[in-house]
């Protein structure tokens, strides 16, 4: 089974030059764990996790207070948190192959894109895990139908 078959379509991404502040509201609003960055011409050119955005606002969280975490968040920029490069798949990548990917570099989540570095998805460990569980479920399903 290839990845485009449980890959999420439905992406919200960034801009290098977007604020953290922005970002934030990517994160709170859509609940998503990750956000790829674009440029311009809309080519992957990194991503931001959940966990970048809150290491990089730690410094002011605990001992600043509202307003200036707020103006913290409105001075820096994603480019300064991002991860790039990214690891990115394409369309027709094996489920298998991607979950190898996963664990061999240690992520939790992998782009996929065409051949011009156009995002078309993304796709995560639960995305995976998701897939494993309804096919166990069906077999379980399937075997107790048969008795």
């Amino acid at each position: 089974m290839s990845i485009d078959v449980i890959m999420s379509r439905k992406v919200v991404v960034t801009h290098t030059e977007a604020t953290l502040a922005s970002l934030r509201g990517i994160f709170t609003e859509a609940h998503y764990q990750h956000v790829p960055v674009v440029d311009s011409m809309q080519r992957v050119v990194g991503i931001v996790s959940v966990k970048d955005f809150y290491k990089a606002m730690s410094p002011v969280v605990d001992s600043a207070s509202e307003h200036t975490a707020e103006l913290f968040a409105q001075g820096r920029k994603v480019r300064s948190i991002m991860t790039s490069p990214v690891v990115c798949i394409g369309p027709d990548t094996s489920v298998i192959q991607a979950a190898t990917l996963l664990i061999e570099r240690n992520i939790s989540c992998l782009l996929v894109t065409n051949q011009q570095h156009k995002l078309l998805g993304i796709v995560s460990w639960k995305d995976i895990m998701r897939l494993v569980v309804q096919r166990q479920q069906s077999r379980r399903r399937q075997q107790e139908e048969e008795e």
